[in-house]
């Protein structure tokens, strides 16, 4: 009965080890260059490749999503509901209470804002700051054609090589620069309790852990 979510739990996890992987301890320095929304930002992390950690984030927050709507399903469906209820006599009533659950919950708020914010519209929550130090380049482009401009932005030194196929080419930085990343705004409530930490990955697995209850909750009561 819950097979999909299972198997959107598998990738939840999966995204997260991959998010943990590109977390380095944070280093700032008196230099920042500065990208993300506007607001006070919670916790930081630091990481070698923000890009990466952006879509790594990207993927936790969808997939997690997407757990709660395979167990729960989405209200659209009500044909699938009436079925699940005809084949296990109280799931709507038990839906209805973990709806209201997440509805009044700021993480799982967060959870479903963001989603929807990433999926309709490209926006993320999350800030990068670049903390240069001394630091050398080399570019990933051999010969640049006239009118090429090189920028530096949060995410690294990179060159515009407008009408090209791909007109951002990163540059590889070599040493003395470093990132952190932080969510802009971040839910600093779950269940009624303060949350420990408000970075980003913690936010991941928080999340990932309430979906991991509400699967096993729903398997025993529904079995």
């Amino acid at each position: 009965m819950f097979e999909g979510a299972d198997k959107k739990l598998q990738d939840v996890r999966a995204a997260i080890r991959r998010l943990k992987a590109l977390v380095k301890p944070p280093l700032v320095t008196n230099v920042q260059i500065r990208s993300g929304p506007s607001g006070m930002s919670g916790d930081l992390v630091g990481t070698d490749d923000p890009v990466a950690f952006s879509e790594a984030f990207s993927s936790c927050v969808a997939q997690v999503r997407a757990v709660g709507d395979a167990v729960l399903v989405t209200s659209r469906n009500q044909m699938k509901i009436e079925e699940r209820e005809k084949r296990r006599p109280g799931f709507k009533k038990w839906r209805q209470e973990k709806v209201r659950e997440c509805k009044n919950d700021p993480l799982m708020c967060f959870v479903n804002d963001q989603r929807n914010a990433d999926l309709h519209e490209g926006d993320s929550p999350l800030t990068f700051t670049m903390h240069p130090c001394t630091f050398v380049i080399t570019g990933a482009v051999p010969a640049l054609p006239k009118g090429a401009v090189l920028r530096i932005n949060s995410t690294g030194p990179y060159w515009i090589i407008p009408s090209t196929p791909d007109e951002r080419h990163p540059y590889v930085i070599q040493d003395g620069c470093v990132f952190t990343v932080a969510i802009i705004d971040p839910p600093t409530m779950h269940r009624g309790r303060p949350l420990t930490a408000s970075d980003p990955v913690t936010i991941c697995a928080t999340a990932e852990k309430y979906h991991t209850d509400l699967l096993r909750e729903a398997r025993r009561l529904f079995k």
